[in-house]
């Protein structure tokens, strides 16, 4: 009885760490963020434009995290909402940050969504990446955590509220899609489309990974599913915001042709550079979920950055990051075993 009750406790104590340390760690992407780049200063996408439906278009479209702050700023109660601005008003801090005190309940409710969204994606990446690898014990979480504390060198320009809702999501996604629990995947695919649109490479890494076994009608369906949930859902809110000024995206293409780069934004083309070398040094013996995702999602990304982006600013790449995560841990984890790619009978065909 005495060693069954040393043991519960030694194990309830190993749970509280690892909580403790998982909410340090998605502590510190936020805290840098907030400061540098801000989340505030890009005249056209505001945090109070893009929670009141006044930023201009592309931004926002991306509806999903302010709507949830409308909600959290709703359930407020009046004296706390006064309280948070009398406070936000008298801060030298919050005047630094640019934050408006008017808006303090909606600043307070986008952090700690984005903090939650920030937790939740570490968690999902460490169940993505054991669906490929053979990780126990803290190597599992450890390497979530280093993904988490380098996530800052992916920061440039601004930190947009829906950026880590976005990293969640699509992560979810993928995995949700790897073990076709589609009851489960087409919500988070819906709030994913409603987040930002770029959620559409979720089918790319369908079709790429099914192959010609798209054209099986059980696989057909679900990829002319997700299209047409994806067009209804955009169509809508282009429709709903058509009066807002912007297009359907901003043109970059002339900046990236003649960049004039910081040094830092040099370290972080490096950073890339980098990357993209491991994840094709073991793509060839990577799971095949996780090789397809990569080649459906990094060369879109980097074409369409060239255009639509800035070369440099990393958070343009999330889509991919999770197959990017599972690649490079190939590359370098030399006793990192990985799971042979067979799902079950009735999973997503695999081709190889």
């Amino acid at each position: 009885m005495a060693e069954q009750v040393g043991s519960n406790s030694k194990s309830g104590m190993k749970r509280f760490i690892l909580c403790v340390v998982y909410l340090a760690v998605a502590a510190v992407p936020l805290s840098v963020g907030v400061f540098r780049p801000g989340m505030n200063h890009y005249h056209k996408a505001r945090v109070a434009d893009m929670v009141y439906g006044r930023a201009h278009q592309p931004f926002v479209r991306r509806q999903l995290v302010p709507l949830m702050v409308q909600v959290g700023v709703a359930v407020m109660p009046e004296a706390v909402l006064k309280q948070l601005q009398d406070k936000f008003a008298k801060s030298e801090l919050v005047k630094r940050l640019g934050w408006d005190a008017e808006y303090a309940g909606e600043f307070v409710a986008a952090v700690i969504l984005m903090y939650g969204a920030l937790l939740g994606f570490l968690l999902v990446l460490r169940l993505f990446l054991v669906q490929f690898f053979e990780l126990t014990g803290i190597k599992s979480h450890g390497v979530v955590w280093v993904v988490g504390l380098l996530l800052p060198a992916t920061f440039c320009g601004v930190l947009y509220i829906y950026d880590f809702a976005q990293l969640l999501l699509f992560t979810a996604g993928a995995l949700l899609m790897r073990q076709k629990r589609w009851g489960l995947f087409y919500p988070v695919f819906i709030l994913g489309y409603l987040n930002k649109e770029t959620t559409i490479l979720l089918p790319v890494v369908f079709v790429v990974y099914c192959g010609w076994r798209i054209l099986q009608w059980e696989n057909l369906r679900h990829f002319l599913g997700q299209m047409a949930l994806g067009l209804v859902i955009v169509g809508m809110l282009s429709w709903i915001f058509q009066g807002n000024p912007g297009g359907a995206a901003e043109w970059h293409l002339e900046r990236n042709l003649h960049p004039g780069l910081t040094g830092l934004g040099w370290a972080r083309l490096i950073i890339l550079l980098v990357a993209v070398v491991l994840c094709l040094v073991g793509i060839s013996r990577a799971p095949g979920f996780l090789r397809r995702g990569w080649l459906a999602t990094m060369p879109i990304l980097l074409v369409a950055t060239f255009f639509l982006g800035y070369i440099d600013e990393l958070r343009d790449y999330y889509e991919a990051l999770p197959f990017t995560v599972g690649l490079i841990l190939l590359t370098l984890g030399a006793r990192v075993k990985s799971k042979v790619d067979v799902l079950s009978s009735d999973a997503i065909p695999a081709s190889d």
